[in-house]
C-alpha cells in the first residue's frame, strides 16, 4: 500500500510485516527494511572475522557496548571502544582488524529504500552519500539519549499492538538525532583541520567512488585541482604511503569481495575493474597478495 507524504510516494507497511519478522533468539529482529541487533557477541567473529573485506548494503548505526575493535573503513583505519559511535553509509567497505575478547556492541541497519520512506525522500546527505563513515564519541548524555530511542524502537518492535506510524517515526527520531551529533562534530574536526588532510580525505572519498574505472593518480589530480606531482606529494606527506598505493589497495578490495561474493568470472572482474586484459588482472592481484584470483577464490 502506497501513501503519500509531499512529493513522496511512501511505502506503509501492514503490523503483520513486522510481527512476522520477529526473533525468537532474543537479541535480533530481521528484516529486508530493519535489522536491530542488541548484541553481536560470536556472531561478529563468524560472520566478520576472517580479515577478508566485505561491503555494506545498508545504512550501519552502531554503539560499542564494551570492549574495543579495530576495523578499516573504505581503506582507512578505525579504532573504537565502549561508548564510541559509528555511522556508516551503503556500499562501504569493511575489513575487521583486531578486537578484544570482550568486545560488544548494538547495530541498527536501514535499508536505502526504507530509509528514504523515513525521512519522506529528503534523506541528509550525509546519509545517502556512498562510502561515508562517522565516527562519534559522545558525551554520557548523549549516548544516553541514543540508547533510549535504540531501545524504544526495540520495544516497538516487539510491542503487543504494533504500529508501522510509531516505527518510522523512532527511525526518524534516531536519524535526526545522529545528524545533529555528527554535525555539531564535524564543526569542531573542520577548524582544526589542515589542508594537506583536507586533500587527503577529499582523494580517499575520490578512490572510494572512481577506482573501478580511474586507476591513474593523473585523473583524481584532476578531480581535485591540483598537478598530478604536487597530489602525490600532498598525499605521502599526509599518510606516509604514494597516491598510487592507495589506489591499489581500493582496487584490491573489491576484487576480493567480487572473487568471494559474487559468481563472476576473473575475466568478468577484470573488465569490471577496468584492467586492460585478465592477464593483467592476474598479475595485478598475485603482485599484491602473492596467489592468484583462483586460488584466492577457492
Amino acid at each position: 500500500m502506497m501513501a503519500k507524504q509531499g512529493n513522496q510516494s511512501v511505502t506503509k507497511l501492514t503490523d503483520s510485516f513486522w510481527q512476522d519478522h520477529r526473533s525468537d533468539s532474543g537479541f535480533q529482529y530481521v528484516s529486508e527494511r530493519l535489522i536491530q541487533t542488541r548484541g553481536v557477541g560470536e556472531g561478529y567473529s563468524v560472520q566478520f572475522g576472517s580479515g577478508d573485506p566485505f561491503q555494506l548494503k545498508n545504512l550501519h548505526i552502531a554503539l560499542v557496548k564494551s570492549g574495543s575493535v579495530d576495523i578499516s573503513v573504505n581503506l582507512l583505519p578505525r579504532h573504537y571502544e565502549a561508548g564510541d559511535m559509528m555511522v556508516i553509509t551503503p556500499d562501504s567497505i569493511m575489513t575487521q582488524q583486531g578486537r578484544s575478547p570482550d568486545f560488544d556492541m548494538q547495530i541498527i541497519q536501514l535499508s536505502p529504500a526504507f530509509l528514504s520512506d523515513v525521512m519522506h525522500g529528503e534523506v541528509p546527505p550525509l546519509f545517502i552519500h556512498r562510502m561515508q563513515d562517522f565516527t562519534l564519541r559522545p558525551s554520557d548524555a548523549d549516548r544516553t539519549a541514543f540508547t533510549f530511542l535504540s531501545d524504544s524502537l526495540w520495544a516497538l518492535l516487539h510491542a503487543a499492538t504494533l504500529s508501522d506510524e510509531a516505527i518510522r517515526a523512532c527511525c526518524e527520531s534516531i536519524l535526526q538525532y545522529l545528524r545533529t551529533l555528527i554535525l555539531f562534530q564535524q564543526s569542531r574536526t573542520l577548524a582544526g583541520q589542515t589542508r594537506s588532510l583536507s586533500i587527503f580525505n577529499q582523494f580517499i572519498a575520490l578512490i572510494n567512488v572512481h577506482c573501478a574505472q580511474h586507476h591513474d593518480v593523473g585523473f583524481y589530480a584532476g578531480e581535485i585541482g591540483l598537478s598530478r606531482e604536487h597530489l602525490s606529494s600532498l598525499i605521502s606527506k599526509a599518510s606516509g604511503r604514494t597516491a598510487s598505493t592507495w589506489i591499489d589497495e581500493a582496487l584490491l578490495s573489491r576484487a576480493k569481495i567480487l572473487l568471494r561474493h559474487t559468481d563472476l568470472t576473473s575475466a568478468e572482474i577484470s573488465d569490471r575493474l577496468n584492467f586492460p586484459a585478465p592477464s593483467h588482472f592476474s598479475r595485478f592481484f598475485k603482485r599484491h597478495m602473492g596467489m592468484t584470483p583462483k586460488v584466492y577464490r577457492h
